[in-house]
């Protein structure tokens, strides 16, 4: 699909991804009505439609679809609320899911571009992870990503319209206040030390919201069809390494503390070779310069009081 001047439906798209993405769609020339549950300020200042609403209604994704070229479903109930509100995330992530991807073919929609999670894969060994590898989440969350893959392969096949499927590695970036990152980055920020889980040890792979951003609009783009992909730097940081990267961004040298248990598990990365071959991705924000993104803007909003 051709992006300049193509109508594209971001659910989602006040979101921590979303926006970025959002931006991203309008720099490329793209048309872009944005279905989010709340009104975001990231939003502001840019030209595009925004519908607030729920997913869940099934009328109201039916009219965000009219009319619309291409889908890009972000919208979604987080980890953490959904690993312990079932309901709330079945409605959203599973049901609110299976209305977007069913009105994008009620509406003739010609692409569906599905925001999933690498999380889905569940406890892994492999190093790097490649997209072939089994779907066996083990919590709640994960769970829910990986039976909306399923209802989009189905639904797909159904109507006849094309899709791919992103799973994001570890997205961290400016504006986000869960994760080990924006954890890490208001503590020493304080001039307190971070604590670790286990030794501090444990390895992920770091993708920027910029990177994903670019992964979403090459993804809707591209002509490969049934497709799923990693979205990752392709590159492995430990919790260790990430403190030593704020700290000598802030000038400060600060020993973290630890809890819990020892983690045994290898590092989760992912296999960025398909994307790269297929999609023309490749991750262009290194970890330093992506974290200096981040002080930056927490910075920007203490001093606001944000």
């Amino acid at each position: 699909m051709q992006i300049e001047r193509s109508k594209i439906l971001v659910t989602g798209g006040g979101g921590f991804v979303g926006a970025p993405t959002v931006r991203a769609l309008i720099a490329a020339g793209a048309q872009v009505r944005v279905l989010d549950s709340v009104r975001s300020p990231r939003l502001e200042g840019l030209d595009c439609e925004v519908v607030i609403g729920d997913i869940a209604d099934a009328e109201l994704v039916g009219n965000c679809c009219a009319g619309i070229d291409g889908v890009l479903h972000l919208a979604v109930l987080p980890l953490t609320a959904a690993n312990t509100e079932h309901e709330a995330a079945f409605q959203t992530n599973v049901r609110g899911s299976f209305n977007v991807f069913r009105a994008a073919g009620d509406n003739g929609v010609k692409r569906v571009v599905y925001s999933s999670a690498s999380s889905a894969y569940g406890p892994t060994a492999a190093v790097p992870i490649r997209e072939d590898h089994p779907l066996r989440p083990n919590a709640f969350y994960p769970a829910t990503k990986a039976a909306a893959e399923m209802l989009l392969r189905g639904l797909a096949g159904a109507y006849g319209y094309s899709f791919a499927i992103l799973r994001y590695m570890n997205v961290y970036g400016p504006g986000q206040r869960a994760g080990v990152v924006p954890a890490v980055s208001q503590r020493l920020l304080a001039g307190e030390r971070p604590q670790l889980s286990g030794d501090g040890t444990q390895g992920f792979d770091f993708v920027h919201i910029e990177d994903c951003a670019q992964a979403n609009l090459l993804a809707m783009a591209a002509e490969v069809n049934g497709e799923d992909f990693n979205v990752g730097h392709g590159s492995v940081a430990s919790l260790n390494e990430l403190v030593a990267i704020v700290g000598e961004i802030l000038g400060e040298a600060v020993e973290p503390t630890y809890a819990g248990d020892l983690v045994t598990a290898p590092p989760r990365v992912g296999d960025v070779t398909k994307p790269r071959e297929l999609l023309g991705f490749e991750a262009q924000v290194e970890l330093a310069d992506g974290l200096r993104s981040v002080i930056v803007e927490l910075r920007e909003a203490a001093a606001s009081g944000v």
